[in-house]
């Protein structure tokens, strides 16, 4: 059985839990299943069980049939591509490259300018390693150091979340002004492509066919994910006031991702039950429910937050997207009777000294 069905059973499980950074891990042994046909600590009810497996059945029985009907359109597109081809005259596809040439001035002395300085740190564990103009958008390449494709979580959305749009769009704003009125002029996109850390190992000798010479290739580090910046986020980033205000679409993935792993042991005995952010107050709530005996006071509970939870609640993509946007973060214990016992709120000013 393939990981990625395993994880269908843990995730229906409630032995199961979210780690932040691997997705989904069985509870009881805090690593990936390793189970090969069936799990015998699986914790869940009948009609889970054969939801998922009536699923995963008719997703094998629909496989073939979906790989055949590519296999048509394919050949379809090839066929209407080589008449389309021959119907049209070779001569008339040449394209006047005088009325597609694009006068980029700006962009283009912004762009020779930053590459005599590549390579050259970006962020913490981020380095810029090249910027290119192509004819629709502006291209930077960054690569994330000590990091490799095999080392990401198979949640495709927590490995997105290593750096996102929002962020982006804050330093654009405050680093790189010239960049985003340049490329907004010219109604530009900006690709931030993110590459793994580049291979040192020695390149290795190939031959591309038994008569030539080997000639040495060097892997390529591949590409981990791509955020796209469009001229209309340029436009908002650009006129927006302070504090910065992250889309709400940024939020809406973070908050479905963290919904998903609750309720969860944030600290010891003390777990994260609820998160959700109100964009118009700029705060985010964190419910948490304790089961400690020493917290009976409000200063037992601020120093709390402000030491063991604050340090946890880093890990937290809700609470990095809530610090993007310099909003306030509220912290609420709630008792055994769903009543609010103590709400600790922090603000930028707290966290802009503790992060």
């Amino acid at each position: 059985m393939e990981l990625s069905d395993k994880i269908k059973y843990c995730s229906i499980c409630r032995n199961s839990k979210r780690d932040m950074e691997r997705g989904i891990v069985c509870g009881l042994t805090n690593e990936k299943p390793t189970f090969e046909k069936h799990c015998a600590d699986l914790q869940a009810s009948a009609n889970d069980i054969a939801e998922l497996e009536e699923a995963m059945i008719g997703g094998s029985q629909k496989s073939a049939t979906k790989i055949l009907t590519a296999i048509i359109i394919v050949v379809f597109a090839i066929a209407m591509g080589i008449m389309w081809f021959i119907h049209n005259n070779v001569n008339k596809i040449e394209v006047d490259t005088k009325s597609t040439e694009m006068n980029h001035e700006a962009l283009e002395a912004y762009i020779n300018e930053k590459v005599a300085t590549l390579p050259q740190p970006f962020a913490e564990g981020i380095s810029t390693d090249s910027i290119a103009l192509k004819r629709k958008f502006v291209k930077i390449s960054l690569t994330l150091a000590d990091t490799y494709l095999k080392d990401y979580s198979e949640d495709r959305l927590i490995c997105e979340s290593k750096y996102r749009h929002s962020q982006m769009l804050k330093h654009l704003r405050t680093e790189d002004r010239e960049l985003l009125n340049a490329c907004l002029k010219d109604s530009l996109q900006i690709r931030y492509a993110f590459y793994e850390q580049k291979d040192e190992s020695p390149a290795k000798a190939v031959f591309i066919n038994p008569i030539a010479s080997p000639v040495d290739v060097k892997p390529r580090n591949q590409r981990i994910y791509v955020i796209v910046i469009h001229p209309a986020d340029i436009s908002k980033a650009l006129n927006a006031t302070d504090p910065f205000r992250c889309p709400e679409k940024d939020f809406e993935r973070v908050l479905k991702s963290e919904k998903k792993a609750t309720p969860f042991d944030i600290v010891s005995r003390i777990q994260l039950s609820a998160v959700k952010v109100d964009y118009g107050a700029n705060k985010l709530t964190l419910n948490l429910r304790s089961r400690r005996k020493d917290i009976n006071k409000s200063s037992d509970y601020e120093k709390l937050v402000k030491t063991e939870l604050w340090k946890n609640a880093l890990e937290q993509y809700s609470v990095k997207m809530i610090m993007l946007n310099e909003g306030k973060i509220d912290f609420r214990f709630i008792g055994t009777d769903d009543r609010l016992v103590e709400s600790v709120v922090i603000g930028p000013d707290f966290y802009q000294n503790n992060k």
